[in-house]
């Protein structure tokens, strides 16, 4: 199986359709083709990563999805994020919705750890979650199936909170299936009823692929999904 970032946008969106059509699940794509990015075939968000949104939810200020999976661009790193607005802009600091969704995220980065410990994981401490964000630890590293790396306040002008909880897998394959039975375990259901509608319809999945290139796109996309 290819690895080629390009190559890995059709890998992932042929899974994730597969579990939309027989499971049920909901994903996002690519809404709009900033820098021709549809047309070569980058469904979904992120440059040299992919980052495939779960929730209906972004973060204010730069659109990034509260809820996602995140293929890092290396071979080894395949996690679920999970990002909360910056309550220190004065237009969301007194905003009770916020509060509310920030705590809400405060909450799911506990189910991370509780996951993690009870599936022969770990919470890497500030100083190991650093070295790791900054590449001086890559996943092999960590030793442990799953691991949770933060960050508090990683950002501060984009987000409040950061926390990755990473399927520490050398394969696409077994890492999706690591992802996937976390996210029907735990994750499906802490948000279903905290979100009234889904992370994307087939609608809008359409409108991205038809605004692929296929002369120029890196794999042959369908036009359409059903």
């Amino acid at each position: 199986m290819p690895h080629p970032l390009e190559k890995m946008h059709k890998y992932f969106f042929d899974w994730f359709e597969d579990k939309r059509k027989n499971d049920g699940l909901y994903y996002s794509v690519r809404k709009k083709n900033k820098n021709d990015m549809l047309s070569l075939g980058c469904i979904f968000l992120g440059t040299d990563y992919i980052a495939i949104p779960l929730v209906n939810h972004r973060d204010c200020r730069h659109r990034t999805a509260s809820v996602q999976f995140v293929y890092g661009g290396n071979e080894n790193s395949y996690s679920i994020e999970v990002v909360s607005r910056n309550l220190t802009d004065p237009k969301y600091k007194d905003s009770v919705e916020e509060k509310e969704f920030c705590k809400k995220v405060a909450a799911f980065i506990e189910l991370f750890y509780e996951y993690a410990e009870d599936n022969g994981g770990k919470v890497l401490t500030s100083e190991k979650s650093e070295m790791f964000f900054s590449r001086d630890l890559e996943p092999e590293d960590i030793g442990v199936p799953l691991f949770v790396a933060h960050q508090k306040q990683h950002r501060p002008k984009k987000n409040e909170y950061q926390a990755k909880l990473f399927f520490n897998e050398t394969t696409p394959e077994a890492a999706l299936d690591k992802f996937y039975a976390f996210w029907t375990k735990r994750g499906i259901g802490y948000w279903k009823d905290y979100f009234e509608s889904a992370a994307s319809t087939v609608n809008t999945i359409n409108r991205s692929l038809a605004k692929i290139d296929h002369s120029l796109a890196q794999c042959n996309w369908p036009l359409e999904v059903d």
